[in-house]
């Protein structure tokens, strides 16, 4: 019975790693943001690529810092480098990096 019980966690644990492991991360820089549709546009290497944001994805800043705004964030501007974690469904990002804000002049 020990023996299935930790055969059974073993696995559980495996396919918990499986679901994580999936998530790529891309840099690329900002296109579009569409906050009607809750989406962001990145123009990367393999071309452009428009993910999906929704209430769980994280915006984060340079250092570390979690934005409350979330795609009517002032970093959001076209042109912007941006480091997204992507899902396992490869549409769907889960977090943002936000660039550093610019100063003012």
């Amino acid at each position: 019975m020990f023996r299935i019980a930790l055969a059974a966690l073993f696995a559980l644990g495996l396919l918990a790693g499986i679901g994580r492991a999936a998530d790529k991360e891309v840099t690329g820089t900002l296109v579009k943001v569409d906050v009607k549709n809750s989406t962001l546009t990145v123009k990367t290497d393999d071309g452009e690529k428009t993910y999906d944001v929704n209430a769980d994805t994280k915006f984060l800043g340079p250092k570390g810092g979690a934005s409350d705004t979330g795609l009517k964030d002032d970093r959001l501007v076209k042109g912007a480098m941006l480091k997204l974690v992507i899902a396992g469904n490869n549409r769907t990002a889960r977090e943002v990096h936000l660039p550093e804000r610019k100063g003012k002049k």
